[in-house]
């Protein structure tokens, strides 16, 4: 059964972005490092796009591999649509909905940033999950951005 945990990014909606793209690929190379593949989820393209610029960024010396194509089996997948490809390790979800297929990953990190119905699909989801019965985890994450990012 998937374990889902939900990480609360705290501070103003604009930092929270910016920490939440960082905190996207402080997971992703978390999983990387214990040979996990790792799927992230966003349907908005501005956000994917930064989100792409981060994950080249995000180690100085090096970079994190990624691809918006399942096909290219890259350890991250950029997947904006219904199309997971023949990944199952770890989901990693920047949208308010989750897709119908999250159960496929052994985790699910639900990352609740941003405005108040953004916050508000993520209760719900919480609400869903928990009904379900799923393990579930939630942890507070402090804003401390350190990117060069510009949003």
């Amino acid at each position: 059964m998937t374990k889902v945990h939900f990480h609360q990014l705290q501070g103003s909606s604009e930092d929270t972005i910016a920490r939440a793209l960082q905190l996207v690929c402080e997971l992703a190379n978390e999983a990387g490092k214990r040979q996990h593949s790792v799927l992230i989820y966003c349907r908005d393209t501005a956000l994917m796009k930064s989100l792409e610029t981060e994950l080249w960024q995000h180690i100085p010396s090096s970079f994190l591999a990624h691809s918006t194509a399942a096909a290219e089996q890259a350890p991250i997948y950029l997947c904006s649509d219904e199309a997971p490809g023949d990944y199952h390790d770890m989901m990693i979800n920047l949208d308010s909905e989750t897709p119908d297929w999250f159960g496929r990953f052994e985790h699910l990190a639900e990352l609740i940033y941003g405005d108040e119905k953004q916050l508000q699909c993520k209760r719900e989801r919480f609400a869903h999950y928990k009904h379900l019965g799923y393990p579930l985890q939630f942890s507070k994450v402090e804003n401390s951005v350190t990117s060069t990012l510009p949003l």
